[in-house]
């Protein structure tokens, strides 16, 4: 299979070395040459026919909800398509195996198909951007990932949506944990591991993906996404500020409009409905702005109640 993939790939570059990048006979042969490669890689015992279509066809829709342009979205193509081309020098027993059960050096052995597929691509140089994606498969977001250990958005932004949902395939199929999961459980491993493993907006994205969101749903659904991540931070605040603060608590509360939330106010809570947005926190610029954001967003006006007074 290796030698079989290797010629097809060396045919390909003397095919193309003498057409221009721009020329579109070139961008007609990278499309088929992707294809047709990602069909061969999946002939291979060990791995499974058809997930490579679907990681590329859900990363491209993650991409549109992210608003990455068109370039962006070639490289997630192209890299979802051929992500697992450097498994084809694993042996069958690591193909087989759930990674959880792997020991230490049989996992490195494992994740180090993602620069075996950088170097069998290498001197392709229309994939560059595709090749970079593949290489950094497995790094996290925390920085504890493979290989070289990069950061939150250090990390190439298609290589972060191509991690989650690779994930999410492996924790259906069972070649994660070696037990099957229903969607829901595979979409709770992605959620407990957000800011860990996965960039909790992706993760976001992809959730509403598989609900069969539209694109502009897709945009609306992660500003929501973010403020509710702004809204956590600062009722976390809010609890440290009223560990601070005792006293507020023999003040009286009183509800107010929303028009009538100032900078400087005391704020003991404010709700949407049934669901918490901030408590015992002093009202800022950035408060009201989300407030007036989420009011426009979802429909629902705001439960503001707040300190009267402060002895």
């Amino acid at each position: 299979m290796e030698e079989k993939i290797n010629k097809y790939i060396e045919e390909f570059k003397k095919a193309t070395q003498h057409l221009d990048h721009a020329d579109m006979r070139l961008k007609k042969l990278d499309i088929d040459f992707v294809r047709k490669l990602s069909h061969i890689i999946e002939t291979h015992p060990g791995i499974k026919n058809g997930q490579s279509k679907f990681i590329a066809e859900n990363a491209l829709l993650i991409a549109g909800g992210l608003d990455m342009n068109a370039e962006e979205k070639v490289d997630i193509l192209y890299a979802g398509l051929l992500l697992q081309l450097g498994k084809i020098n694993l042996p069958h027993r690591l193909l087989i195996k759930p990674f959880y059960s792997m020991s230490t050096v049989e996992k490195y052995h494992y994740l180090g198909h993602a620069i075996d597929g950088e170097v069998l691509l290498h001197g392709l140089t229309q994939f560059k951007g595709a090749i970079t994606l593949i290489r950094h498969q497995y790094e996290h977001y925390d920085g504890q990932g493979f290989p070289d250990g990069l950061v939150e958005h250090d990390i190439p932004l298609g290589s972060r949506i191509l991690s989650v949902v690779s994930d999410y395939i492996a924790f259906l199929d069972g070649s994660m944990t070696g037990a099957e999961l229903f969607a829901d459980a595979a979409l709770s491993q992605l959620m407990i591991r957000k800011n860990s493993c996965y960039d909790p907006d992706v993760v976001d994205v992809f959730i509403n993906v598989l609900k069969g969101a539209t694109v502009d749903e897709l945009k609306d659904a992660l500003v929501k996404s973010k403020l509710l991540a702004v809204a956590t931070e600062r009722w976390r605040k809010g609890v440290l500020l009223n560990s601070r603060n005792k006293d507020l608590h023999s003040s009286t509360i009183v509800e107010i409009s929303l028009p009538q939330l100032r900078l400087g106010m005391k704020v003991d809570s404010i709700y949407f409905g049934s669901e918490p947005y901030i408590r015992n926190c002093i009202v800022d610029q950035t408060i009201i702005d989300n407030v007036t954001r989420l009011t426009k967003t979802n429909g629902k006006y705001p439960i503001i109640k707040i300190f009267l007074s402060v002895k």
